[in-house]
C-alpha cells in the first residue's frame, strides 16, 4: 500500500471522509476536544510551541488511516535547544497519546512510519519543519499502541529511546454502586471515613456539595482557591492558570465535579474532578490545615466516590499522577505510563541526544559503579562528571 500524509491546521479543516476517525479521537471525551488542545497550548506548552494534525490515507482510494494532532516546538527539558515534535498530551496523562487508526488495517505501524518518514523528510506538505526529537506520551504498559508506535519508528529508521513516565493508582469500577466498592475497602479506612464523617455532623455544621456549573460556578471556583491557599499543596499547582482554565472548560463540557466540605460556612476541603468518556479522574485535591486533625479529605473523597459510582455511574476511577500512600486505601489497582524519546539521525541535535540518552547509558552505570567505590574526593569529582552527562 502507498501512502499520501498531509497536514491541517485544525480538526475543523479535515474533510468530512475525516469523522469516522474524528470520533475516534474524541472517543476520550474531554481530552480529544479541540478546546483542551488550545487549553494545553496556552496554558500548558511553550507559547511559541504550534499544532497541527496529520493525517495518512490510501494513496490510492483516498481511504483515511491514521489521525493525529502533534504539536511542533523548541522547549523539550530533555533536550534543550532541539526541535521536538510532541503528543498533544497533558502532563497528568489524562488518556492515552492521540492517535486513530482505520479498525480494519492490518498494519497501523506502517502508515504511522509514512508519517514519520514524511516528518524526517522535511516534506513542505506538512509545512516543511524539520525535527530533533520525536517525544510521544502517555501510553500504559502492555498496550497496543506503545507496540505500534516502536514498530513505526524503527521503520521511519529512528532509534528511540523507552522512558519511565509515571505511575498512578485506579480502579476498574464498571457496574459497581457505592456500597459494594465501600464494603471492599480496609476495615481501618471503613471506620476512619465513618467515624470523621459522624464527628463532622455532630458539630452542626457540616455541608457537603458536588458543582457541575451553572449559577454557583464561579462561588465554588472562589471556595476552591480559598482551600487550595490554606494548604500544604504549593499554589502554583492548585490555582495555576491551566488549572482555572481547565476547571471553566469541564464545566462548559458538563465532565466538571468540583467537590467542596464547608463548615459552618467555611470551605475546608475541596476536589477537582473531571468525568470523560465514563471514567472520573481526579485533577486536584486539598484541605484547609487548621482543620487537618479533623480528616476532612478522607470525608469529602468518600462524598465524591459515592457520587460518582451512584449517580454518575463511571466504569473507573483514576485517583491521578503519583505513589502516594492514602491512595492505595481508596484505589486497589496500579499502573505505570512510559512515552517514547526518538532521534533523528539526520541532524546534528539529533545523533548528539541520541548520543545522550542511548549511547550514554552504559558511560552513566559504569560511572556509577566507579563513584560507589570511589574514595570520599574522588567521588565528589565523579559525581560533577555523572551530573554533567546527564544533562
Amino acid at each position: 500500500m502507498r501512502f499520501s500524509v498531509r497536514r491541517f491546521e485544525d480538526l475543523e479543516s479535515l474533510p468530512p471522509a475525516w469523522s469516522g476517525l474524528r470520533r475516534q479521537l474524541a472517543a476520550v471525551g474531554l481530552f480529544g476536544d479541540p478546546a483542551w488542545y488550545e487549553l494545553l497550548m496556552r496554558g500548558v506548552f511553550d507559547p511559541a510551541d504550534r499544532w497541527a494534525v496529520y493525517t495518512v490515507e490510501d494513496a490510492a482510494s483516498g481511504r483515511p488511516l491514521l489521525l493525529t494532532p502533534l504539536r511542533h516546538g523548541r522547549n523539550d527539558p530533555a533536550a534543550r535547544g532541539a526541535w521536538v515534535i510532541g503528543s498533544m498530551s497533558h502532563p497528568e496523562n489524562y488518556a492515552e497519546a492521540g492517535f486513530a487508526f482505520d479498525p480494519a488495517l492490518e498494519q497501523p505501524e506502517d502508515a504511522a512510519a509514512a508519517l514519520f518518514l514524511q516528518l524526517r523528510r522535511g516534506d513542505p506538505v506538512l509545512g516543511g519543519i524539520r525535527f530533533d526529537l520525536i517525544r510521544l506520551w502517555p501510553m500504559t504498559d502492555h498496550t497496543e499502541l506503545g507496540d505500534i508506535l516502536k514498530l513505526a519508528l524503527l521503520q521511519a529508521g529512528l532509534r528511540f529511546q523507552v522512558y519511565a513516565n509515571s505511575f498512578n493508582r485506579y480502579e476498574t469500577t464498571t457496574g459497581q454502586r457505592y456500597d459494594d466498592y465501600f464494603a471492599q475497602r480496609s476495615a481501618n479506612l471503613r471506620y476512619s471515613a465513618r467515624r470523621r464523617r459522624r464527628a463532622l455532623e455532630k458539630t452542626g455544621g457540616l455541608a457537603l456539595d458536588l458543582v457541575r456549573g451553572g449559577d454557583g460556578l464561579e462561588r465554588a471556583i472562589g471556595d476552591y482557591i480559598s482551600v487550595a491557599g490554606a494548604s500544604w499543596k504549593a499554589p502554583s499547582s492548585m490555582i495555576s492558570e491551566d488549572i482555572l482554565m481547565a476547571i471553566r472548560l469541564a464545566a462548559a463540557r458538563g465532565a466538571l465535579r468540583l467537590g467542596l466540605l464547608r463548615l459552618h460556612g467555611k470551605p475546608v476541603a475541596a476536589q477537582f474532578w473531571i468525568v470523560s468518556a465514563g471514567i472520573a479522574h481526579c485533577a486536584r485535591l486539598a484541605y484547609d490545615e487548621g482543620h487537618k486533625a479533623a480528616a476532612p479529605g478522607v470525608v469529602l473523597t468518600d462524598f465524591m466516590i459515592a457520587q460518582l459510582l451512584d449517580v454518575d455511574q463511571v466504569g473507573a476511577i483514576d485517583f491521578g499522577v503519583g505513589a502516594e500512600d492514602y491512595k492505595r486505601g481508596w484505589m486497589k489497582e496500579d499502573r505505570y505510563y512510559f512515552g517514547l524519546l526518538a532521534f533523528n539521525p539526520d541532524t546534528w541535535r539529533g545523533r548528539w541526544h541520541a548520543l545522550r540518552h542511548i549511547g550514554g547509558q552504559p558511560l552513566k552505570r559504569w560511572l556509577m559503579a566507579v563513584r560507589d567505590s570511589a574514595a570520599p574526593p574522588v567521588k565528589r569529582r565523579l559525581k560533577a562528571l555523572l551530573g554533567a552527562v546527564r544533562r
